[in-house]
């Protein structure tokens, strides 16, 4: 029971990690979706003026210390204000959990992964490997529009803030659907890069 425990504590540890690295490498890329996306044309502000707002918004998502959110060039609605503290408190909740099962991910490399017994949670990783698989195949025969809408009514059970009206939080011009598109699609890389790796690993044990 406590190997097993250890087990799935460290894959939601992998899994978090996941996401946060999918934060923060977002926020890293973010002046090349600038180009990519021609956000300029959108907003009709400079890159360093639109990064700089950018960098304001992510703070404030991720830093626990940055309570209030105002950026310069964008105004924000009650409601735009609303749902970015929900996000903000689903980023900390995430690395809350992050934080928690650390401890059991160094755990499972040291007993777990380095002596050799990772081949006793194979079927573990393969449905960890192959659920996202069939929800992203789910999402490319629905299409994205589809898939990012179910997406949030889930997420946001009963709280419609999420349909940003550009007229009352212009901040969503420069945060297009592709944007989301492009980071969902690198958290699935990473997300199966890295739970692939420990399937092939425990294969071949």
């Amino acid at each position: 029971m406590k190997t097993k425990l250890t087990f799935w504590g460290s894959m939601l540890f992998l899994l978090s990690l996941s996401i946060l690295l999918t934060i923060y490498l977002a926020w890293l890329f973010y002046p090349l979706e600038i180009k990519w996306l021609n956000l300029t044309d959108r907003v009709y502000l400079k890159p360093e003026t639109i990064q700089y707002n950018f960098h304001i918004l992510m703070n404030y998502l991720t830093n626990p210390f940055s309570q209030v959110l105002e950026m310069p060039d964008f105004r924000s609605s009650a409601a735009g204000l609303h749902h970015f503290a929900v996000v903000k408190n689903l980023f900390h909740f995430v690395q809350l959990v992050a934080l928690v099962t650390l401890p059991s991910f160094y755990v499972f490399v040291k007993g777990i992964v380095k002596k050799g017994f990772l081949s006793l949670f194979s079927k573990g990783l393969l449905a960890l490997v192959v659920l996202p698989l069939l929800i992203g195949l789910g999402g490319v025969l629905i299409g994205f529009d589809q898939f990012f809408t179910l997406f949030h009514q889930i997420l946001f059970v009963g709280d419609d803030t999420w349909l940003f009206d550009p007229a009352k939080d212009p901040v969503i011009w420069i945060l297009p659907e592709t944007f989301f598109l492009h980071a969902f699609l690198f958290f699935f890389a990473l997300y199966e890069g890295i739970f692939g790796f420990l399937l092939v690993k425990a294969s071949r044990k």
